[in-house]
């Protein structure tokens, strides 16, 4: 009899510890959320470089709006793949310009490069190729 209830014991302890850790971690619907919001944010890695792309090809200036050509062709995602909807992109400044996801985590569970706000936006810089024969940042040592 005592063996009964030692393994009925056993099992509840170990159904309470899986429950436990279900609910620290989130369970796999957060593990979903994450892996889609990794998608997202390598996605608008993808159009940083395809901003930069554009607008080294435009002497410098910044597009309107978003669209591979030219020398810029590469498969690009201008929309997110779960939900469908465009991702945004706003010139903000001459050199400076957003964009934003529908993310469905809060922006500090990401270790990502770029810190995303409360919108799921990212604020990038573009910063123009270095000329041939202008200075260089990093002088040369001997």
């Amino acid at each position: 009899m005592t063996k009964g209830w030692a393994s009925i014991a056993i099992i509840l302890i170990a159904g309470a510890l899986i429950g436990v850790g279900l609910v620290l971690t989130g369970g796999p619907g957060q593990a979903r959320k994450e892996r889609r919001d990794q998608e997202r944010s390598d996605d608008l890695n993808a159009l940083v470089r395809l901003v930069d792309c554009l607008a080294n090809a435009n002497q410098g200036r910044l597009p309107d709006r978003l669209k591979p050509d030219g020398e810029c062709s590469w498969l690009t995602q201008l929309n997110d793949p779960f939900t469908g909807a465009p991702y945004e992109y706003v010139v903000t400044g001459p050199r400076s310009y957003r964009l934003c996801a529908a993310f469905e985590t809060p922006p500090g569970l990401t270790g990502r490069l770029w810190k995303r706000d409360a919108n799921g936006c990212i604020t990038r810089q573009y910063d123009a190729p270095q000329q041939p024969g202008t200075a260089a940042t990093i002088p040369y040592r001997n």
